[in-house]
């Protein structure tokens, strides 16, 4: 063993203290019982994994992935320090829709005093990794609980590639240490004792492939957590598209660099800028972009980072310069970063924050992505058209469950319908529903395609 593999081997060994095992028991989310009847838990338990993190003056605070703690009703956490105890924790915050599939739980009251009477020696707390200038062929460690292991596993490798964010998801890294089922939420180490990221997922099928949430993500969404209660990244409010020589007359430029705005969405943060459609945006602080958005430089050597990657990055109310081609001539303007604006229609992985309203027998939700993505199962037709609606501004209702023998299923109504008014009234909210049925005896209501339903308190 080298001298570098030994020291390298030594600073895991440490880190290793402060990586503990995260015991659950919760509700599935995906099952799709739940999501179209959410009055239906689906109870199960499971584990993963997760680190002590060294930040301001945080104690007792453990980083890990959204999805060991998303829909938990009780999180106990274990570690190799104190035996087999185990300590109650509770979510202080997280990525509910997993992108990136990172959470923010800390010991409950008094379980953190508890936990230092017992440990045999101090909680080690780590530290996050500044910056993104890791290169391929860079040694890491990834430290977990894979397979349900009582004692935490370390298998070295490296970073292998890069894989690129975009508008909806976030830039990981690949490496071909090994990263199962139980290891998610632990850290992925360097050899100056810093964690390069968070051990987040395992390509299927494929051999020594794994994905890692850089430690540049972790730090914002932490931050987010602890100042907002909510995770949130900056966004551009609009859609790009790549730039080509053929558009060099129409666009007045001489070379295709930059990106083409596509569309500028209302209150966003191209908006806010005074970017329009059909401006091209060249840079972002300096960031220079190719054609195809990807980042010209160093950093963009080898690796295709891109402006979805650099947006990101940049916490929500920093100001940001954009350089922009209009008409030919090149312009410099500004604006705060901020979140892309939300749409109608969005997603509740959470179960205990679905609403429904069980009327007339039927189970009536918000329509989310869950309940398109079940209906696949359902209706396929009326999956489609749900996904014709899925970009529109305002939220929109949708039947995902009828109870037998009751009036919704005398008229035979579907699962999948989509409730656009009742009693002439053009509704969007589950309590604007409420008050239409609260104020009549008789509900007249209509469907997006053209179907009706009369119902009648009983």
């Amino acid at each position: 063993m080298t001298k570098k593999n030994s020291s390298f081997t030594h600073i895991a060994k440490q880190m290793m203290a402060g990586v503990v095992q995260i015991h659950i028991e919760g509700n599935l989310d995906e099952d799709i019982r739940s999501v179209m009847n959410p009055a239906i838990k689906i109870p199960a338990s499971w584990a993963g994994s997760g680190f002590f993190i060294k930040y301001k003056n945080l104690e007792g605070h453990i980083v890990t992935n959204a999805h060991v703690a998303r829909n938990a009703v009780k999180i106990k956490v274990s570690s190799m320090l104190t035996s087999e105890e185990r300590f109650e924790a509770d979510v202080v915050g997280l990525v509910k829709q997993l992108e990136p599939d990172v959470a923010l739980i800390k010991l409950s009251d008094g379980e953190l005093e508890r936990f230092k009477t017992l440990a045999f020696s101090d909680i080690e707390y780590l530290e996050l990794k500044e910056g993104s200038t890791l290169s391929r062929g860079e040694e890491i460690k990834a430290i977990g609980y894979p397979m349900g292991m009582v004692e935490p596993n370390v298998s070295g490798g490296e970073i292998t590639n890069f894989v690129s964010g975009s508008e909806y998801t976030t830039e990981r890294f690949v490496t071909d240490a090994a990263i199962n089922p139980g290891n998610s939420g632990g850290p992925s180490i360097s050899s100056d004792g810093k964690v390069v990221g968070l051990n987040t997922a395992v390509m299927i099928g494929a051999e020594n492939i794994g994905f890692i949430t850089p430690a540049g993500f972790v730090k914002i969404i932490i931050d987010n957590l602890l100042q907002h209660n909510e995770p949130l990244f900056a966004g551009l409010g609009g859609k790009l598209q790549k730039n080509a020589s053929n558009f060099n007359t129409l666009l007045k430029q001489s070379t295709p660099k930059g990106v083409i705005v596509a569309k500028v969405e209302a209150k966003g943060f191209l908006e806010a800028a005074g970017i329009r459609a059909r401006d091209v945006i060249i840079s972002v602080n300096d960031i220079e972009f190719d054609r195809h958005g990807i980042v010209i430089g160093e950093e963009g050597r080898f690796r295709h980072k891109n402006i979805f990657d650099v947006i990101k990055l940049i916490p929500i109310g920093k100001q940001v310069e954009l350089k922009y081609l209009r008409d030919g001539e090149i312009s410099t303007t500004t604006a705060n970063a901020m979140r892309n604006p939300e749409k109608g229609i969005v997603s509740y992985p959470i179960v205990n924050e679905r609403e429904y309203l069980e009327v007339f027998g039927m189970i009536i939700q918000q329509l989310s992505f869950e309940i398109i993505e079940a209906m696949h199962e359902v209706d396929a037709n009326a999956r489609i058209d749900m996904l014709q609606i899925i970009d529109q501004d305002e939220p929109a209702l949708a039947v995902t469950h009828v109870h037998q023998g009751t009036q919704a299923d005398d008229m035979e109504w579907p699962v999948g319908e989509l409730i656009v008014k009742a009693n002439d009234q053009h509704i969007h909210s589950l309590n604007e529903l409420r008050t239409v049925i609260s104020n009549s005896k008789n509900i007249l209501l209509e469907c997006r395609n053209g179907r009706i339903g009369y119902f009648q308190e009983v």
